[in-house]
């Protein structure tokens, strides 16, 4: 019996590390997530300035790329809890190419430029 007493005391060590190594594992790919939308955020503002350029084609993705900051910051969180229940690979290709396609699928892709 005194033999099992360690082997029963190292598993319930580990079952008790497990759930905990999961959350700073979910609470990294939530961070990640947060920093790669802030990073697109950040691109698209820059590229609104070409809504003062001379070439109609250039204004519009000015435009569009407002569209995609401003729905972007609306729909922050909600975008973050989409990926890490479809369980997104943290790949920045991965999530820009998921976060182009949310935008595409919304109303504010398609606001006309005034």
């Amino acid at each position: 019996m005194r033999k099992f007493t360690p082997v029963v005391a190292l598993m319930v060590m580990v079952l008790l590390a497990v759930p905990v190594m999961g959350d700073e594992e979910a609470d990294s790919l939530k961070t990640y997530y947060e920093a790669a939308i802030d990073e697109e955020i950040i691109q698209s503002r820059q590229m609104t300035s070409l809504m003062t350029s001379r070439s109609p084609n250039l204004r519009q993705k000015g435009h569009r790329e407002a569209n995609m900051a401003m729905y972007l910051e609306t729909h922050r969180d909600e975008l973050v809890v989409d990926m890490m229940e479809m369980n997104l690979e943290p790949k920045t290709y991965k999530v820009e190419r998921y976060l182009s396609d949310r935008f595409s699928q919304t109303s504010y892709a398609n606001l006309e430029a005034k």
